[in-house]
């Protein structure tokens, strides 16, 4: 945003005692109603919906030091935004309590998205997750679980119990194996490619030690690939053992059945009671690249690749492997039989090509639609009364900041150009931030 129009912002700034006043009798009322609302739903959506009405205009200087004119410096905004943004998701969030105590599931999900967005905090990424759940769309809750809590690296206090129902409603085999897919993604997130499970051997499978190969004979497997010359086998094998603590099955792959002799010799020569992988085609078949890794975990449902040199990534990856969040026998009996779905799950709507703002679900209510075609057709009045009536349902398809945006343009193309500017400027908590800049260049008036 440029420096003039933040000092025009400014300028247009009430007197920072009301405005911060009313801040924190927002803040205030929000608190209030997620106390309230076990106990009566509906007057805590009243004080939460007054909460969110109070401060629905940014004025940065209620959040942020000014200078003695009432200069906010484009720094100082930036921080004065990130404070509203603060303050605006407790609003949003306290809707979106509300909300859910009346059962209204989409109606809080869209209001804690909206706190997420703002302000991500863990309680309200796990909200929103269970609204999700709620509503039966455990991708997205997954998703916003892992989101919520840094990949998984730490849970929350009942983070577990939402992700085994969100892992439930998509019909996912293991919820375990979904924590372990986000801890290793988020702590070694390049030295570890993750597979998908379940990990299954060809027939006829046996080990040097055994004639039958049985995955459960030890809750990890891995799997290390020789090089055919097995000239970096004592090194590997070394790394492997310094990391592995005794629980951990090693098992030795070699790069044919019939190159298996010099692995053999390293595996006597340093007395580790590691068994031989045998199978005709076998290092094919997993697709495993010499002096790799392959971590087993969960019967098979968590499998992770490592390269050598095998250093302290393999202990932290089994560290978190053998981490049990979620009590289970895998695969679960929701388990839809499908592969696990991880296309990227799709963006919410954008900005429509005249800039018109819309909610975050699709398809679009017959509302939006009609709006929509009255403004393209010349029609402001009717248009903006139509985005306004959407937002005042209150059942957060409309969220405030984007009718405000969508009520901007409807002036301007009615002519009211200083008006529409007022109100994009003092627009903090839009999930559009970044269009702002452009959508004040479409209706700024030729005066300013």
């Amino acid at each position: 945003m440029s420096l003039a129009l933040l000092l025009a912002l400014a300028a247009l700034a009430p007197p920072p005692s009301a405005s911060r006043s009313t801040i924190a009798d927002a803040e205030r009322l929000a608190t209030e109603a997620i106390q309230l609302a076990p106990r009566d739903p509906a007057a805590a959506l009243q004080k939460a919906r007054l909460a969110l009405a109070a401060t629905a205009e940014f004025v940065p200087t209620d959040f942020v030091a000014a200078g003695r004119k009432g200069e906010v410096v484009e720094d100082e905004f930036r921080a004065a935004r990130d404070g509203y943004r603060h303050h605006r998701a407790l609003l949003y969030e306290a809707v979106g309590t509300a909300l859910g105590a009346r059962r209204d599931a989409l109606g809080a999900s869209r209001y804690q998205r909206r706190a997420f967005l703002l302000d991500p905090t863990p309680a309200r990424g796990l909200a929103l997750a269970r609204s999700l759940v709620a509503l039966g769309r455990g991708r997205e809750a997954l998703d916003t679980v892992q989101r919520a809590i840094g990949g998984l690296t730490r849970l929350e206090p009942g983070a577990a119990a939402v992700i085994a129902e969100a892992a439930d409603v998509a019909g996912l085999p293991s919820a375990q194996a979904e924590i372990d897919r986000g801890r290793l993604a988020s702590t070694l997130p390049k030295t570890v490619e993750l597979r998908e499970g379940p990990f299954e051997m060809p027939a006829g499978v046996r080990l040097s030690s055994a004639p039958v190969f049985r995955l459960d004979e030890a809750p990890i497997n891995v799997i290390y690939a020789a090089e055919a010359s097995c000239r970096t086998c004592s090194s590997d094998l070394d790394g492997l053992a310094r990391q592995l603590p005794k629980e951990v099955r090693v098992l030795a792959l070699p790069p044919a059945e019939d190159q298996d002799q010099a692995l053999r010799q390293v595996i006597a020569l340093y007395r580790r009671p590691w068994p031989v992988l045998l199978g005709r085609g076998l290092a094919d078949r997993l697709g495993l690249k010499p002096r790799s890794a392959l971590l087993v975990a969960r019967g098979g449902w968590t499998l992770a690749v490592l390269k050598a040199p095998f250093g302290p990534e393999v202990g932290a990856a089994i560290a978190a492997l053998q981490r049990v969040d979620v009590p289970e026998t895998v695969p679960r009996p929701s388990w839809n039989r499908r592969p696990v779905d991880r296309s990227p799950l799709p963006p919410p709507p954008a900005l429509l090509p005249e800039g018109i703002a819309p909610g975050e679900d699709d398809p679009a209510p017959s509302e939006f639609t009609a709006a929509v075609e009255a403004y393209r057709a010349g029609h402001a009045a009717a248009a903006q009364k139509a985005f306004d009536a959407l937002e005042a349902r209150g059942d957060g398809w409309l969220l405030p900041a984007e009718a405000r945006l969508d009520r901007a343009l409807c002036l301007s193309r009615a002519g009211q150009k200083d008006a529409a500017r007022k109100i994009l400027l003092r627009t903090g908590d839009s999930r559009f931030e970044d269009a702002i800049d452009r959508l004040l260049e479409a209706v700024a008036s030729p005066s300013q």
